[in-house]
């Protein structure tokens, strides 16, 4: 009988699309049949048979209005889990392939590296299904190596590289949050029943850790891992890695591992705690906060400002200088290295600053440090900043704000450039004009066009400035009312010599673009046109300093300088014709962009 129903199932399946096969079955529950074959489904498949329940029980429940997940049978389950890993294993398949995805080459002159970073992302998401499954799979998988078997076949795969590639010389590929975490879930799931798992789950990632040379774990969610786990097994681990005799260095305040064991600090003693903090805030900033919150908490506002010195001193690297203090510079000009992460935390302190120092009566300082905490937390917040400027403002607080909000202006400016466009530094341009006369707008409009049409002027009178300041002029141009089109009239100059247009999520740029649209400068954009059909050819790049005879942008800007003048276009073709008839390449490119030579 069981035979017979399974070649007939198996006939209904070649012969009925998904859709008829659903459409049949909904037929059969509408007449109340399945409710009556659960018997049948049981002796048949125990799992089809639960599932089947579930999905009944959920049509009654929806109809009450209550909601509910929808139940999976277990054999799907495993089904969807062996589908990632062949996904998983198709991606693998890929990496030791020196013309593969993953052996990347920047230009075609180079020599191809391997690309950790574009594997793990590949990986990722498969990562992401396979975490939620976990649980379901485990016990049905038996297999509790299964991801240390991953490991050393993501291993093996990057070291099968040719020996030319040096992917041993290179940074180690380093999996992903989910991946990761799916490693550290499955070692968990197998020893989380026994005694002392919490040691053992130790000692396992340790040793994979010290394995493998060409892949590592993610940090963050090692730590993660870690400090999440049951609290008798944290105390478990925490207790072990006191013992002098354990191999792990705990002193790295960058390991994973020191990170673990200062977490269970704050949890199981607090002196060490802070004592670990006092010893390390010289090299890691943020052991400053939990030495202020302390001293704040015993009302000892000089320790806490003692405590924010170190802290801000740790942030810059300060060892052997002077000590920072919020009035004497933009936070932000200080540092010297781009912060990926940890700016909100930044900002905290300096409004905790803030409040420290108008308890000891220093109004000066709490109220720069009051605006160099919002501006640390988004600078490119314009309207937020100028904001904080004018609430802060007044006689006794003039003389430290306004340094750090001129200082401020000028980052802002800075930051109008793209960095590829290589913009000279300047104190005094229409950005600062602009921020200036968005204190007070209707007072200050008819100021701001005086200065902004003056250096429009300047600029369309003296080569030198334009040669100077042409950045500056890309810059504007790009964000004036109504520059959009430009594009169909020089499409070429609009691609080549500006800058991106603002995004939608671009807080500054938005800024700039309402701020000159307020201003009432858009007829600017008629005498900044006149300004590039006189000087662009001034700026238009020497193909004397072409790099490898690639001169793709040297006729890129031709072909703008076309658009915009065509005698200043045929002046500059007969120089180059004069002095660098030769360069075959140089009049290839510019006959293939469609100029005339």
């Amino acid at each position: 009988m069981k035979d017979k129903e399974t070649t007939m199932g198996q006939l209904l399946m070649e012969s009925l699309t998904t859709d008829q096969i659903a459409c049949m079955l909904e037929v059969v529950v509408s007449a109340g049949d399945l409710k009556n074959l659960m018997d049948d489904f049981m002796r048949a498949d125990p799992d089809m048979a639960a599932t089947v329940d579930e999905i009944l029980k959920g049509v009654r429940t929806k109809a009450d209005g209550k909601t509910k997940s929808r139940p999976v049978s277990h054999n799907r389950t495993i089904e969807y889990w062996n589908s990632l890993w062949r996904h998983w294993h198709e991606i693998l398949a890929d990496v030791g392939n020196e013309e593969g995805k993953y052996a990347v080459q920047d230009h075609h002159w180079e020599e191809p590296y391997f690309d950790g970073s574009y594997f793990a992302s590949d990986l990722e998401p498969i990562a992401r299904d396979m975490l939620g499954l976990i649980d379901d799979v485990y016990a049905s998988v038996e297999f509790p190596d299964l991801f240390i078997e991953a490991l050393e076949e993501i291993e093996a795969s990057i070291a099968s590289y040719p020996e030319w590639m040096g992917v041993e010389y290179g940074e180690p590929c380093e999996l992903e949050k989910n991946a990761t975490s799916c490693v550290l879930k499955w070692l968990w799931s197998g020893l989380r029943h026994e005694p002392h798992s919490g040691i053992s789950l130790l000692e396992k990632v340790y040793k994979i850790e010290a394995s493998y040379e060409l892949v590592c774990m993610n940090q963050n969610a090692l730590v993660d891992c870690f400090v999440n786990l049951p609290t008798d097994s944290c105390r478990e681990i925490y207790a072990y890695l006191q013992d002098e005799a354990q191999v792990i260095d705990l002193s790295d305040v960058y390991s994973p591992w020191h990170q673990i064991n200062h977490v269970y600090e704050s949890r199981f003693d607090s002196t060490k705690y802070l004592e670990t903090c006092r010893r390390h805030l010289g090299h890691n900033w943020r052991y400053g906060r939990p030495l202020i919150d302390d001293a704040l908490n015993r009302n000892e506002f000089q320790e806490a400002e003692r405590w924010l010195e170190k802290t801000f001193s740790s942030l810059l690297e300060r060892k052997r200088k002077g000590k920072w203090y919020p009035e004497l510079s933009l936070l932000m000009d200080q540092l010297e290295y781009y912060m990926e992460e940890g700016q909100e935390e930044i900002a905290a302190l300096l409004l905790v600053w803030s409040e420290v120092s108008l308890k000891l009566g220093d109004t000066q300082r709490g109220t720069a440090a009051q605006l160099q905490g919002v501006i640390f937390r988004l600078p490119e917040d314009c309207e937020a900043v100028i904001k904080e400027y004018k609430r802060i403002i007044g006689p006794k607080t003039r003389k430290p704000v306004d340094p750090i909000f001129e200082q401020w202006k000028t980052e802002m400016a800075n930051r109008s450039f793209s960095r590829y466009m290589d913009a000279p530094t300047i104190s005094d341009s229409w950005v600062h004009w602009l921020i200036e006369a968005s204190l007070d707008p209707k007072k200050k409009k008819e100021w701001f066009l005086c200065k902004f049409n003056g250096w429009l002027n300047d600029l369309k009178k003296d080569k030198k400035v334009f040669k100077k300041q042409w950045h500056w002029l890309a810059r504007l141009t790009s964000d004036l009312p109504d520059s959009k089109r430009l594009v169909q009239k020089y499409p070429v100059f609009y691609k080549t010599a500006l800058p991106a247009e603002a995004s939608a999520d671009d807080l500054l740029g938005s800024f700039r673009c309402r701020g000159l649209k307020k201003m009432n400068a858009g007829p600017g954009l008629l005498v900044a046109m006149e300004v590039w059909k006189e000087h662009l050819h001034l700026i238009v790049p020497d193909p004397a300093h072409a790099y490898k005879s690639d001169y793709t942008d040297h006729a890129a800007w031709c072909k703008a300088l076309h658009e915009l003048n065509q005698n200043s276009y045929t002046a500059l073709l007969s120089r180059w014709r004069k002095k660098h008839n030769r360069r075959r390449n140089l009049w290839r490119d510019m006959k293939a962009i469609g100029l005339s030579v």
